[in-house]
């Protein structure tokens, strides 16, 4: 089937103006977002997606830079950088930090349509460990110094400005987009058309219970795969369309996978068995969890990982003769308490399990 490289091929040849904005430009919009262009867009600078993809050379992109989905996000930019549609998108204020220590990992940039109308697009995670501990942190924290990060960088983007924004990501990129519309400047607040999350983390329930959550509710345009699991995970109050994918599983999370049929997506009627029991399976067993038993789980996990010296769980993954091994035995070094507690939430998980099993029988 159909998917957003195909329609790119569609559509490509027609202007916003022709062929207005829609939720596909969304999704294309969320996974350039993925893209590394250190180097490409500095500080102060407007690049349109054109020129930036004629400084941009793949071969030279290191490996820790590269997530599961480069190879087409490489195929998704020559796409757009030819196309009458997307090449002449001005790219602006391109900012992509990690902070170990304050685990952080932070992308974004802003995308001027040509039209009056700016797309502000948050990244989702990408390949380093960082990354993964702060999205298992959402379980946790009211809020993460991400989602507090994306806040004061869609003020400082639009402070001085009276443009109409979208706002969008993908995965964790999309929760940061919905978080930074909730709790942006009310003035600025008032100039968003549209958030789009695509198969993205909900939120705590203070954050899902706020006035400022309630108030943006309605902008929120949300989009998950027939087996989310991501986009299952934790509070939201948002209707979630579900698309249909010609992945299974966890795979579905990815974008290329979802179907298209010329200005929207190919729709299921319901999530899919395997994606109703995962989602079951995770609520139950979180909403079981104390805040305190999430973190120590997070923080025992994290603790084995790091103990590889690797920054990227890809560097992990091909190196598993040399990893694996300090892996294990960092688990075994943990306290006889750390690991009776890490067992104990396991055994948790796998109960939350069964009793979805006994529920669909």
């Amino acid at each position: 089937m159909a998917n957003i490289l195909d329609y790119i091929d569609w559509r490509g040849d027609l202007s916003f103006q022709d062929s207005p904005f829609c939720s596909i430009d969304a999704l294309i919009l969320s996974e350039f977002a993925y893209l590394p262009l250190e180097g490409i867009i500095s500080e102060g600078q407007e690049v349109t997606v054109a020129d930036a993809f004629k400084a941009y050379s793949p071969e030279n992109i290191p490996e820790n830079k590269r997530i599961i989905s480069f190879q087409e996000d490489n195929l998704l930019f020559a796409k757009m950088a030819v196309a009458e549609r997307f090449k002449d998108i001005l790219v602006s204020r391109y900012v992509s930090f990690i902070d170990s220590e304050a685990e952080i990992q932070f992308s974004a940039m802003i995308l001027d349509l040509g039209d009056g109308r700016a797309f502000a697009a948050f990244r989702g995670t990408d390949n380093t460990v960082v990354g993964w501990k702060e999205d298992m942190a959402l379980s946790y924290l009211q809020y993460t110094p991400g989602q507090q990060c994306a806040v004061q960088y869609l003020d400082s983007c639009f402070y001085d400005l009276s443009r109409e924004i979208i706002i969008g990501g993908h995965s964790k990129g999309g929760n940061l987009a919905v978080f930074a519309a909730a709790f942006c400047e009310e003035p600025l607040r008032e100039r968003i058309s549209a958030v789009y999350a695509f198969d993205a983390p909900g939120f705590s329930e203070e954050i899902a219970a706020s006035e400022e959550y309630s108030a943006v509710l309605s902008k929120v345009h949300s989009f998950v795969p027939e087996s989310s699991v991501v986009g299952m995970l934790l509070a939201s109050s948002a209707e979630n369309t579900i698309v249909r994918s010609s992945s299974v599983g966890i795979m579905q999370h990815l974008a290329y996978s979802w179907e298209v049929l010329r200005t929207d997506f190919v729709r299921s009627d319901g999530l899919s068995k395997s994606g109703s029991f995962v989602s079951r399976t995770l609520s139950n067993w979180l909403g079981e969890l104390s805040d305190e038993d999430k973190r120590n789980f997070v923080d025992t996990i994290f603790q084995v990982i790091e103990a590889s010296d690797k920054q990227t769980i890809s560097e992990i993954n091909s190196n598993k003769l040399a990893t694996y091994p300090t892996v294990f035995k960092a688990f075994r070094g943990l306290s006889e308490q750390q690991q009776t507690s890490f067992k104990e939430t396991l055994k948790k998980l796998a109960q939350s399990g069964r009793n979805a099993i006994r529920k669909d029988t």
